[in-house]
């Protein structure tokens, strides 16, 4: 059992020299293994997943820091996702219970680390020390560019302008989905991730979503964090996507999966070649199985409810 998953998202997705120079940052440390590397060119966002050891793991985010630190500005940058920093969030994730406790050893040693090389930001989700920041949304609320009058409230670290900051933390395993959509009008696909999100009353429970246009696809998307695998999959978001689109005169052409994502995903379906046909996972891009579920690349890794 590798022990604990990292999701590392980063504030670039455009430049492949950087976006390389930053893969050899996680590499470069014993014991980690890189499972996917997934950029966006309109999110200008590249995520990183890897897994490992306690040990290890603390290093390869800490170096993974430095080298964000060093390769990218923020005071330049822009793109569709929301975005308070370089790193911008570094959830680690327990693959079984017994990693639990590894994972807030992680996360505090983490922070002293990217503290000692004066960079700073905020403990979210389950390492929350300020209630409302187990929210992401609350901690990138003013984004980047309302850093300055925040940073002083930083759990941890000192600010950067250049870097920003990073929301660091433990939380339990969610999948990033995109659904495309046939039409370019931003307006339908933010008011159809206004229904569908579990803060709607007729949302979706376990459904958090915004709406963005994604020129480098020819669509628009709602883009989609699925964070309880048990209150909804992604066939149930698929379904209820195409409704409230159909609704507004448009239809889908396919969806994304960011990073990689355990086989009871598609409990739905009698295998996952179903599920990549019905869903249109592979409409924009290539959908390997065998690097893209969890379960293959970690075997030992369990897909229960736990994850």
């Amino acid at each position: 059992m590798s022990g604990l998953e990292c999701v590392a998202n980063v504030s670039e997705g455009r430049q492949p020299n950087v976006i390389a120079r930053l893969r050899a940052s996680i590499e470069c440390i014993p014991g980690v293994s890189l499972l996917h590397v997934d950029s966006g060119y309109d999110a200008h966002r590249t995520v990183f997943t890897f897994v490992g050891a306690e040990d290890a793991m603390v290093a390869a985010v800490v170096s993974l820091g430095k080298a964000c630190a060093e390769l990218i500005d923020m005071r330049g940058h822009s793109g569709n996702h929301p975005r308070i920093g370089a790193l911008d969030v570094c959830p680690l994730i327990a693959l079984s219970p017994e990693a639990e406790l590894a994972a807030d050893r992680a996360v505090n040693r983490i922070a002293t680390g990217l503290a000692s090389i004066g960079l700073g930001g905020w403990f979210y989700a389950q390492s929350a020390k300020l209630e409302h920041y187990q929210d992401l949304a609350e901690v990138r609320r003013g984004e980047y560019e309302g850093l300055p009058a925040r940073a002083m409230s930083f759990d941890f670290g000192s600010y950067d302008a250049r870097f920003g900051a990073v929301a660091l933390g433990k939380r339990p395993f969610l999948l990033a989905y995109n659904i495309n959509v046939h039409s370019r009008e931003v307006g339908l696909v933010r008011e159809v991730a206004r229904r569908i999100r579990q803060k709607n009353p007729h949302g979706l429970p376990g459904v958090k979503a915004i709406g963005w246009d994604c020129p480098a696809f020819s669509c628009s998307q709602v883009s989609c964090n699925i964070v309880d695998l048990n209150q909804c999959s992604p066939k149930q978001l698929f379904d209820r996507v195409q409704e409230e689109v159909h609704s507004l005169g448009s239809s889908l052409m396919g969806s994304e999966l960011i990073g990689l994502a355990p086989l009871y995903a598609f409990r739905d379906f009698e295998h996952v070649e179903a599920a990549i046909n019905y869903l249109g996972l592979d409409s924009v891009e290539s959908f390997n199985i065998s690097e893209r579920i969890l379960d293959y690349r970690i075997p030992s890794v369990s897909t229960s409810p736990h994850l």
